[in-house]
């Protein structure tokens, strides 16, 4: 009997076992459950703004609008400044139709002799030349206005013995200066220390048709009482120099002014230096003699004499 049981419990295993292994046989795959459609895209509008139905208004408030934005008090953006002119560009000729050397004639009164020292004072410049605060040359602790301030107040001196009446001018010309003769004296630097010579130069627009005889006169002389060479060359600054300038500047000399500039030599030079900074009578002497040997500025004492002598002769 034992042995029939467990025969039976055999067959019984035997045939669950036998079921499990069809059922897994016959049993469909798994499928895998649908996905969900994918959603349909659909192309926005280009514009970023919602368009939202606005409700009609009534005329009323629509004049009323216009009226408001038609106000004087309403906020408006300014339109661009116009671009601001130079504070050259603004000022008018000063001599619309300038003189020419058929309108020069002499100023009355005795003769007046102007000697600029260049770069003197030059601090005390207007708006329209304050370029000349900048201005300048110097020799070591010298600044060149002291140079040139010397040399003006010796031949100023000479010449008021000789009986002429002498302006000794800074930078700054007074507007519309008048003399017989005007000279601006200053003096050059280089960096190169064998740098030498001195320069004369009329001006390029010359109204009164004389400072090329003048600026002659004063490069002969003034060689012959320096002994410093000529540079054969002048500076188109000299030509245009701003005193020079009447239909520009404000602070320039009068058109029938004789004028020239001397550059008396380069402080830069250990040659040029030793008559500007160590003798500078003789510079002063070589502008003297060129003042008087100008036939418009002829000393005056002589000129006093040679007429006492002629009203003595017609006299006898």
């Amino acid at each position: 009997m034992r042995l029939v049981g467990l025969a039976y419990v055999g067959v019984v295993v035997a045939v669950f076992a036998a079921f499990r292994v069809q059922a897994r046989t016959e049993a469909p795959p798994a499928v895998a459950p649908p996905l969900p459609p994918a959603p349909t895209l659909v192309a926005e509008p280009l514009s970023t703004t919602a368009l939202v139905p606005v409700p009609e208004e009534p005329a009323e408030a629509v004049l009323s609008e216009v009226a408001q934005s038609e106000s004087p008090t309403r906020d408006v953006v300014a339109p661009p400044a116009p671009r601001r002119r130079s504070y050259r560009s603004r000022r008018p000729r000063r001599y619309p139709d300038p003189p020419t050397p058929a309108d020069w004639a002499p100023p009355e009164g005795p003769v007046r002799i102007a000697l600029q020292a260049g770069h003197w004072r030059a601090d005390e410049a207007p708006r329209e030349l304050s370029g000349l605060k900048r201005n300048g040359t110097r020799w070591k602790e010298t600044p060149e206005w002291e140079v040139n301030l010397e040399i003006v107040q010796r031949a100023g001196a000479i010449l008021e013995e000789m009986g002429y009446v002498v302006d000794i001018l800074p930078a700054v010309v007074p507007p519309a200066y008048r003399a017989h003769l005007f000279i601006a004296v200053h003096a050059d630097g280089s960096n190169d220390p064998n740098a030498s010579g001195y320069r004369v130069a009329a001006p390029r627009g010359d109204a009164t048709g004389r400072a090329s005889q003048v600026a002659s006169l004063l490069a002969q002389s003034y060689g012959e009482a320096t002994g410093i060479p000529r540079l054969p060359t002048v500076t188109r600054r000299m030509r245009n120099y701003y005193a020079f300038n009447f239909q520009r500047y404000e602070h320039a000399l009068h058109p029938m002014t004789i004028a020239v500039i001397l550059e008396t030599g380069f402080l830069t030079s250990s040659k040029d230096r030793r008559v500007i900074m160590n003798d500078p009578e003789r510079a002063a002497r070589g502008i003297v003699e060129a003042v008087t040997a100008f036939s418009v500025t002829p000393p005056p004492a002589a000129v006093a004499l040679a007429g006492e002598v002629s009203s003595v002769t017609n006299g006898s």
